[in-house]
């Protein structure tokens, strides 16, 4: 067996494999959506989003320190906040990962496409060339 069709097989398997966790990404990135929970019938499962940074009140965080250690150690007085983002921004986001996920798997497996025929391509005019 040459080198050529080991390497075939070699991006084969790297390519079936990298499609196949970009699937599994895009549907657990559709299953965990936060809208399923307010259809009929569903059970409501609190605690299944994950926190978001931002969440706390800015007075919290603004507050600024006096003393001798006004500089140290205070991270959170000079951290700008985001406002925490809505639940529909939260599932535009979800969805826009499980969109990405999808695309990078057609283009895993269209390459994958791709390598099979042309290592079909190249059997076949060795085929034609006995």
């Amino acid at each position: 067996m040459r080198i050529v069709d080991w390497l075939a097989r070699t991006t084969m398997l790297v390519l079936a494999s990298m499609a196949t966790l970009a699937l599994i990404g895009a549907l657990a990135n559709v299953s965990n959506s936060p809208l399923a929970e307010t259809l009929p019938g569903a059970s409501v499962r609190p605690g299944e989003l994950p926190p978001i940074v931002g969440d706390e009140p800015a007075s919290a965080i603004s507050r600024d320190r006096t003393g001798p250690d006004a500089g140290v150690g205070n991270t959170q007085a000079s951290r700008a906040v985001a406002p925490a983002p809505s639940p529909l921004e939260r599932e535009q986001v979800r969805w826009l990962r499980a969109l990405t996920y999808a695309v990078v798997a057609l283009a895993a497996f269209a390459a994958a496409a791709v390598v099979a025929l042309n290592r079909i391509a190249a059997h076949l005019s060795r085929l034609a060339a006995r």
